[in-house]
């Protein structure tokens, strides 16, 4: 098997995280022909509420406040209360409700003076693909929040359903189309330094 650079990359930040309820899955190359249920079944999951995705989001009314400093791998280096770029990483049996993302983005500040107005996050949309390949490093449906290139200005968002996922393990993007990668929500949550927010809703 032809373990990439990306998987590597990916791994890596695995390991030094910590996170040793992972597990790595080589699924065949129809994976994303195959209907929800028979992904679980190639899993090995107990519910499709365990399948995960990640997406990235984009503010497109970003206005940067101060300098970034670097970060170390995995981690938000900017204020993650007013990111440009948010990974969003979603069940598949839910739906990610922009209006509901951008209230909770804005809720992440105190009321005052250094809350955004209503408007700052009213338009939040889906990255290129070719922006989203150029900062996580991964490509389309091998997305993972782990081990991403550009970790300075990309925050991690999980939704606030993972949480209740039973048993407590979801399965993600291993970094390669192909590859998936699994583990304990606290794990993840904690391995991502993810905030959680209420940001969707059941399909």
């Amino acid at each position: 098997v032809d373990i990439t650079p990306e998987l590597r990359r990916a791994r890596r930040h695995v390991q030094s995280t910590g996170c040793y309820s992972s597990e790595w899955k080589l699924c065949p190359p129809d994976y994303y022909e195959l209907g929800l249920d028979e992904r679980r079944g190639i899993l090995g999951a107990q519910s499709t509420s365990q399948l995960c995705k990640a997406c990235l989001f984009e503010n497109k009314n970003f206005v940067e406040e101060e300098t970034r400093a670097s970060g170390k791998e995995g981690t938000c280096s900017s204020d993650p209360t007013n990111s440009r770029y948010y990974l969003i990483v979603i069940q598949y049996v839910e739906s990610i409700n922009t209006k509901k993302l951008g209230s909770e983005l804005r809720g992440l500040r105190p009321p005052g003076p250094t809350r955004f107005g209503p408007g700052y996050f009213s338009d939040l949309r889906l990255a290129p693909e070719e922006i989203s390949e150029k900062l996580t490093g991964y490509g389309h449906n091998g997305v993972s929040p782990f081990g991403m290139l550009d970790t300075g200005s990309i925050a991690v968002v999980a939704c606030e359903s993972i949480r209740s996922v039973r048993p407590a393990f979801v399965w993600m993007g291993g970094g390669h189309r192909d590859w998936k990668l699994g583990m304990a929500v606290s794990e993840f949550l904690r391995g991502t330094n993810a905030i959680v927010l209420d940001v969707s809703e059941p399909r």
